[in-house]
């Protein structure tokens, strides 16, 4: 591993930092959901305590539920905001916590939290996080059919597969190929669940034909790398800091021999690649299937791309939170 660790510098302060032919807008009720997100979080005891309380509300997770979901109902938005506080703590105790490198020790959690959300085991609800995921898998469950649950469940599976790939690395000091983490950064960044809660906003779910047909696999595929390569640009710093491979400019550097600047550059021109071709994609879909449930669906993944951003210019989440750490289990 290269010992270069000169960071760049990724201003918050700056209007904008990746362009999109779709505009952002932000849920007029964001302010209501925080607080009901923070009175959630009290009521599952997920943060033993208000250091603990704190760093779930610097991650401002209201906020980015408000601006991927800008037109979803009242309950959707609390549902995806809820979710990504449970996610958030998930990702710190995996990536910061004494589970960081201990490929053992994630292995047998998580085969804990799925049993217990697929309710193959027992659950233990003496867990914060697993009474968190199980009332959000609860509240899916709740006037949405069962098909829509599994799918949300399967996806969220990889997920938790992917933390386990994260942590052998880590174990052994490894930074993953190019391609091998393009792949996996689909799966760790959890964005396919997100884009199945986007189903939500239709009338109904869509139907198995248009989930897997490849067309709309690609369209979610799209999404997904652009949500996390952004993610892992507007993350550099922290993740620096803490010594974390598992970033696409640190990928950048170590597989291409590049300078942390000159994988930044590489790194906007895959993304605006990526831009073009959900451009094109998109059009394909639209004539494939001119229904106002895919223009729908297609106008939420816009959304959620361009809002992804707004929230990452104003978030604190990778700022310097201090040394509180999450556990799990």
């Amino acid at each position: 591993m290269s010992s270069e660790r000169k960071s760049i510098v990724v201003s918050k302060n700056e209007a904008e930092y990746f362009e999109y032919p779709f505009s952002a807008s932000c849920h007029p009720k964001v302010d209501a959901a925080a607080r009901r997100t923070l009175q959630w979080v009290r009521r599952m005891r997920l943060a033993p305590d208000e250091r603990a309380l704190s760093r779930i509300k610097a991650a401002n997770v209201a906020h980015l539920a408000a601006w991927v979901f800008p037109s979803a109902s009242v309950q959707t938005l609390q549902l995806a905001s809820d979710f990504t506080a449970v996610l958030f703590l998930l990702d710190d105790a995996y990536d910061e916590g004494k589970l960081s490198a201990d490929p053992r020790g994630v292995a047998k959690l998580n085969e804990r939290y799925l049993g217990e959300l697929f309710g193959y085991v027992e659950a233990d609800t003496g867990d914060p996080l697993t009474r968190g995921l199980l009332d959000i898998r609860d509240r899916i469950r709740d006037g949405n059919p069962h098909f829509f649950l599994n799918r949300w469940l399967s996806h969220f599976q990889y997920y938790f597969e992917a933390n386990l790939w994260e942590a052998n690395n880590r174990m052994r000091q490894r930074v993953p190929e190019l391609e091998e983490y393009i792949m996996m950064r689909r799966y760790s960044g959890a964005v396919y669940p997100y884009c199945d809660l986007l189903e939500l906003l239709l009338e109904h779910p869509l139907p198995l034909e248009l989930v897997q047909h490849p067309l709309l696999q690609t369209v979610r595929e799209i999404c997904n790398d652009i949500l996390c390569w952004t993610n892992d640009y507007f993350s550099l710093e922290k993740e620096l800091r803490s010594g974390e491979v598992h970033n696409l400019l640190v990928v950048l550097r170590e597989s291409e021999g590049l300078t942390l600047a000159e994988a930044a550059a590489r790194l906007r021109r895959m993304h605006d690649d990526r831009i073009a071709d959900y451009q094109q994609v998109k059009e394909k879909v639209l004539s494939s299937w001119p229904t106002s449930g895919i223009r729908e669906y297609l106008d939420a993944i816009d959304a959620m791309i361009a809002g992804h951003q707004r929230w990452a210019l104003a978030a604190l989440r990778y700022a310097e939170l201090g040394e509180d750490i999450a556990y799990a289990g």
